[in-house]
């Protein structure tokens, strides 16, 4: 297996420029605030998880909100972060215009607010921090795409109105209008397997016939699992999928025998958390200046590198998390494709 790495040298020199500058008890006393919309998954935790161990290494408390999955519920919780008096404030998700007036109260009372996997950027804000979204959809798009020839119907799962999902879903409709042979379905749903796993059982009942559904293209990879699951029960597994995340199910997905799962782009998300963390903590030690955007590492995994970019973004580990034995793994799906790491390239 090579390993090669692709960085955007001033990508990695922009992130370079943001030493933490306090030290490791620079922040003691002090109370820094993280904001989640919601914490559901592998990728809302690693957030949290990165964010967290820099600032309280940094000496700081740490103090959690939860929204729930609900826009108005994760505001207020950041206007209340605000009331409270917090130092500083990292946010998880969310939409850049509905965050642009908690942004300003928080500016208002002199407290710095960093955003994560906004995809925008928020007035107000220091620097949002997260993958490049459109990037990782043209890989992950790509790959479902080449996985049927680029010819078929293909069903579009998303939540409608959660902003990084609607620029992926963006992202596939320009890549797919090359190719006249593949037809898009659009199917709107919520954030709950639950629900995507009846509306995929649905349309498995209305296309009976192996070829009417070509493809699953599915926003993240929990959202996609509740596809995968019907696609499994109902024996349909001519038909494939593809999403992004590398959370810990898209891995169960992608390796696990007879599985319609063909790819998923990973992220670095520990980082994110990291990053943001490291920005509010060099802005409260005195640093001024940051770019608005800063992007961390993604990778495709598909079968033929599914070892490499599991250990890659779970470690040696992960196979006892995945209930899956790694030897198995590598006997099932040769491990002959090379794992690519990218970044955006910015001037």
């Amino acid at each position: 297996m090579k390993f090669s790495l692709f960085r955007a040298a001033a990508v990695g020199l922009a992130l370079a420029m943001l030493p933490l500058q306090a030290s490791a008890q620079e922040l003691s006393g002090k109370k820094i605030g993280i904001a989640a919309r919601e914490i559901t998954n592998d990728y809302n935790r690693d957030i949290i998880a990165g964010a967290r161990e820099v600032l309280e290494k940094a000496g700081a408390e740490v103090v959690m909100t939860d929204g729930g999955g609900d826009p108005r519920k994760h505001n207020e919780n950041i206007e209340n972060l605000v009331n409270s008096g917090v130092a500083g404030i990292v946010v998880q998700l969310g939409d850049a215009q509905q965050l642009e007036p908690v942004v300003a109260k928080a500016n208002d009372a002199g407290i710095p607010v960093v955003t994560t996997s906004v995809g925008a950027t928020t007035p107000g804000a220091l620097a949002d921090v997260g993958g490049d979204d459109a990037l990782m959809s043209a890989m992950m798009s790509r790959a479902l795409l080449s996985s049927i020839d680029y010819k078929g119907d293909v069903y579009v799962f998303w939540v409608p109105g959660a902003p990084l999902l609607e620029t992926r879903k963006r992202i596939l409709e320009a890549l797919a209008a090359d190719y006249p042979q593949v037809t898009l379905h659009e199917v709107p749903t919520e954030h709950s397997v639950a629900r995507v796993q009846t509306q995929m059982e649905d349309l498995l009942t209305a296309n009976p016939a192996p070829g009417s559904i070509a493809a699953v293209w599915g926003a993240y990879d929990l959202l996609t699992s509740g596809a995968v699951e019907a696609i499994r029960r109902n024996g349909r597994t001519e038909i494939k999928a593809a999403s992004i995340d590398g959370d810990r199910i898209g891995f169960q997905m992608l390796l696990d025998q007879d599985s319609p799962f063909v790819a998923t782009v990973v992220q670095d998300v520990p980082t994110i958390g990291r990053k943001a963390a490291e920005v509010l903590v060099d802005k409260l030690g005195g640093t001024d200046e940051f770019p608005s955007a800063l992007y961390t590492d993604a990778w495709l995994a598909v079968r033929g590198n599914g070892v490499a970019a599991a250990e890659k973004r779970w470690g040696e580990g992960v196979w006892d998390e995945l209930g899956m034995d790694k030897a198995d793994v590598e006997s099932r799906y040769a491990q002959d494709k090379d794992l690519v790491v990218i970044q955006p390239i910015l001037p």
